[in-house]
């Protein structure tokens, strides 16, 4: 089985232009056409070629799971790296970091509540030789008739409204899952580009607008000057976002 020639005809066969299956799949044309062409190389990474791959075959109607075993035994060192690699890290994650307790913290601890139990006990001693406060009733500056003037608190006048907006946006890029190939412009100037892991984080600052596109839109959580807009893709979804100083 030839992986493009069969896309590229069940595609024909129903009739779909390469722009129609970018509207219904979020694909990006490029990608499509890499798939039907078979130059993988062209994608972000092995791990989107499977998806893009598996997500475009379903929609086609071919059978995925021959599409996909086609494209494993053409590219056996890919999957196998994949597959040996993921568990290792899996458990590099998952190992509980425990805490190491010296002894000399005892020491310090100890020391310290001797240290607070000698205040109290001086303060305790002394506390017939602080001043006394005049009792309630006795002498005062006021005289009688007189008040104490004190000044109304001042009122916003009508229509004044805190309009201040951020005078700069701000956005993180925070990959919770799997790996995802990013993209980045800052003000109009690349900033980064890259593949970023699982937990790993990425903040950026422009003075007027950041763009940005995710090659695995489904697994990045983006947080926008502090708002978190959650996920704003499907996993193997490739998107392109923009947001400027005024939010939009």
């Amino acid at each position: 089985m030839e992986i493009g020639k069969t896309l590229k005809e069940a595609r024909e066969a129903m009739g779909l232009s390469l722009e129609a299956v970018e509207e219904e799949t979020k694909i990006r044309r490029k990608y499509i056409q890499a798939l039907e062409q078979e130059q993988f190389q062209v994608l972000p990474g092995p791990i989107y070629a499977k998806a893009f791959l598996k997500n475009y075959a379903k929609f086609l109607g071919v059978k995925v799971e021959e599409i996909m075993e086609e494209y494993r035994q053409q590219f056996p060192e890919q999957t196998a790296t994949e597959e040996s690699t993921a568990p290792t890290a899996q458990r590099v994650k998952n190992k509980p970091q425990v805490p190491q307790v010296k002894p000399r913290y005892w020491l310090y601890i100890v020391s310290a509540i001797i240290i607070i139990g000698v205040v109290i006990s001086v303060l305790f001693a002394t506390k017939d030789m602080w001043p006394k406060r005049p009792a309630a009733g006795g002498n005062s500056q006021l005289q009688a008739g007189e008040q104490t003037q004190v000044p109304a608190p001042q009122q916003p006048q009508p229509g004044q409204v805190d309009a201040a907006k951020p005078s700069t946006v701000k956005v993180a890029l925070n990959v919770k899952s799997d790996r995802c190939w990013v993209r980045v412009v800052v003000d109009g100037a690349p900033s980064f580009q890259g593949e970023l892991s699982a937990n790993q984080t990425k903040e950026f600052e422009g003075k007027e607008k950041i763009a940005f596109t995710l090659g695995n839109a489904g697994v990045v959580e983006v947080i926008v000057n502090g708002q978190n807009m959650g996920f704003l893709g499907a996993f193997g979804q490739v998107i392109d976002r923009e947001f400027k100083v005024s939010g939009t």
